[in-house]
């Protein structure tokens, strides 16, 4: 398979993908309702959407996807910054706002669920065709332009489409900061946990969860921007030197530098 063919090949799985988020999400909670959906009951929707994925991958061995431990271990460190980014939004939000235990519980589940799915979509199956299909830079920008305007289908699910424009401005700021990590760790595995527990304090944040949703808000856009340029701009700033972009995940080796 050329590397040509396998990115389009991904970029129809993940069509595939965002198909069964969305259909699965309005059958389950019907429109206007995805507050609802995430803290009430479990939402399928993320967990089949993976579970596609993970059949591609398999079938199709791809093995280079992420799915495997930090190379180095030590490269896990670079996630200390967006850690304590979250720690002190957490914590101003569980100050202000007092979820009840279930749905705090049916959060949490659905959030991590997400962060699997999410990841595992674009830092892992898009990513991994594309790295290798196109130059680094032109590859970020198509990874975090398409995790941006996935989001745009929240449209069919809460029927706000300003409120889907925000997750999807915010999703394509973070998408570099999360594509860093990605990279210079070599491994999905710290940004599903890094990207669950992001999604968790933003929900823990909303006062009316109908009205901000994983990924955004009902805030303004310039709020939205502001709120994941450290994690945008941190991005950058890991992949600033060339020798930082050019590990090959299909090694075995734990060469590349944290």
């Amino acid at each position: 398979m050329t590397a040509r063919a396998r990115l389009g090949i991904a970029i129809a799985a993940v069509a595939v993908w965002a198909g069964i988020t969305v259909w699965v999400g309005v059958w389950q909670a019907g429109h206007g309702a995805l507050g609802d959906l995430v803290s009430r009951q479990v939402n399928y929707a993320s967990p089949l959407a993976a579970l596609f994925l993970l059949l591609v991958c398999r079938g199709l061995r791809w093995n280079d996807v992420g799915l495997n431990g930090p190379r180095p271990a030590a490269s896990v460190w670079l996630l200390w910054p967006i850690a304590l980014y979250i720690a002190v939004f957490a914590g101003v939000a569980l100050l202000t706002q007092k979820p009840a235990m279930p749905a705090l519980a049916f959060i949490a589940i659905n959030t991590a669920f997400v962060g699997l799915s999410e990841e595992l979509a674009f830092r892992g199956v898009l990513w991994g065709a594309a790295r290798k299909a196109l130059a680094f830079w032109p590859g970020v920008l198509l990874v975090s332009a398409l995790f941006g305007s996935i989001h745009l289908l929240n449209v069919f699910i809460t029927g706000q489409l300003g409120d889907a424009a925000i997750q999807a401005l915010n999703a394509f700021l973070s998408g570099f900061g999360y594509l860093a990590l990605r990279v210079r760790t070599r491994s999905l595995l710290p940004m599903i946990v890094g990207h669950w527990l992001w999604d968790l304090a933003v929900f823990l944040g909303s006062a009316d969860p109908n009205r901000h949703v994983a990924g955004g808000g009902s805030t303004s856009l310039l709020y939205a921007a502001a709120l994941v340029a450290p994690i945008a701009l941190y991005g950058l700033w890991l992949l600033r030197k060339p020798e930082y972009r050019d590990a090959d995940d299909s090694l075995g080796d734990a060469s590349a530098k944290p």
